[in-house]
Parts: C-alpha cells; structure tokens; sequence
C-alpha cells in the first residue's frame, strides 16, 4: 500500500482514516503496543482502550486508533462483536512466528535471486559489507565506545536490510518479495526491542558475508543453503526467545 494511500477501518465502532495523522507517529505507536503484547505486558485477552493507551503512551488518541487498526489489520489484535479490541491469543509469539515465515520463504529468494541480481546491486552490497567489516575491525583494534558500537551498529542494519531486500527484489517471484517485505516491516521493533551486541553483529557479518559471495559466485543451491544458515543463527543468538 503507498503511504499517500487513505484507508478505512472500522475499530471499536469508529471509522479511521489512516492518513489523518503523520505516518512516523502511528509507526512509533504502532511499535511501542506490538513490543507490549510480545513482552506479555499486554497478554491475550486484553481489552485495548484507545483513550487509556493514549494517556499512557502520551499521544493523543488519533494515532493510537490508528495504530490498533494496523494491529487489528495484521491479525494481532482481534475485534470483538461489541466493537471491543482484545490482543488475539498467542499473539506474544507474533515475531517468532514471522521469522518462522522468513525461514520458509528466503531461502527459496535467494536460490532465485542469485541468478538474477545485477551486478551494480552487488557492487552496492560489497561496499556496504566493507563498511560493517571496517567498523568491526576498529573494534577489535580497541576502539570499544558507546558512539564507535552506535556507528558500528546503524552500518550492520543498513547492510541487514539491503542484502535481505534486495533478494526479494530480485527473486524474480512478485508474492514472494512482497511476502518478504512484509515479514521485514516488522524488523523495526526486533531492533528496538533488542540491541545489537559485538558478538550478534560479528555472526551477523560472516553470514551475510557468505551469502553475498554465493549471489556472486550466482551459486543458488549455496545462497540457499547460506540463507537457511543465517535465519537459525539468528534465531539461536537472540537471549530473549521472543525477539528475533
């Protein structure tokens, strides 16, 4: 959908026009509820109020309306027939559950997208892994402060996004990309939940580094193979199973 685009849903009786207020406050509303229901702070059951929400969060109610109609959209949160918004059972698994997804659909991306990826695409990525590499390096060259892991850490998401987006780009099948980047819409809150340490960003490099020579080596059964690799370390690094 653009985000020009004006959408009505119906919550909690009320109809909502998504675009009456700035996209990046529904987003950060939208964070802040998702990242409560998956800490179990808002379990299932749990009847969202805008107006409550609101003065909790800070906001008006607008966007917070809003925001429960994208969770409502998105099947985490669920309306009842008295127009009563609840948190859907077992929606504090909703990231596990995407990542899940992830590692059914990118493996079979990447098969495809190493026989189709331009090699300008590839140039980009190369420089972009040559950034995170550099910055890995200067820390373990003794360069180990809090501003040196945010720079390091913006360069390892930038990278993140762009190697795993362009593959579903480049995959060659329209369901498929589009299936990605929805399951990457939510990858904003997995980094705001958690924070990026040495370690993770290291694992992080060296899968994606091989994943990138595959692309290049335009090795399919390899980036697939690679892909699957990268998607359970990911998976297994995090400390809070909830997060990935």
């Amino acid at each position: 959908m653009s985000k020009n685009s004006t959408t009505l849903m119906e919550l909690n009786g009320q109809t909502v026009i998504e675009d009456d207020v700035s996209p990046s406050l529904v987003d950060e509303v939208y964070q802040k509820l998702l990242l409560r229901i998956i800490r179990s702070e808002l379990p299932d059951g749990t009847e969202l109020k805008s107006t409550q929400l609101a003065r909790e969060i800070g906001v008006s109610r607008t966007p917070v309306v809003q925001a429960l109609a994208r969770l409502q959209a998105d099947g985490i949160v669920i309306q009842q027939k008295n127009h009563r918004a609840v948190v859907r059972e077992g929606a504090e698994n909703w990231l596990v559950e995407i990542h899940e997804l992830r590692v059914l659909l990118e493996p079979s991306a990447a098969a495809m997208a190493a026989q189709n990826i331009p090699e300008t695409e590839l140039v980009r990525l190369q420089s972009l892994a040559a950034e995170v590499k550099s910055c890995q390096q200067l820390y373990e060259n003794g360069d180990q402060s809090s501003k040196h892991l945010q720079t390091w850490g913006a360069a390892s998401r930038s990278f993140d996004y762009a190697l795993h987006l362009t593959i579903a780009e480049h995959c060659g099948n329209l369901p498929i990309s589009e299936a990605i980047h929805k399951c990457w819409s939510y990858k904003r809150v997995s980094y705001s939940a958690m924070g990026e340490t040495p370690e993770i960003m290291t694992r992080g490099l060296y899968d994606h580094t091989l994943l990138l020579d595959s692309l290049k080596n335009r090795d399919s059964e390899t980036a697939s193979a690679a892909m699957t690799m990268h998607l359970r370390n990911a998976a297994r690094m995090r400390p809070d199973r909830l997060i990935v």
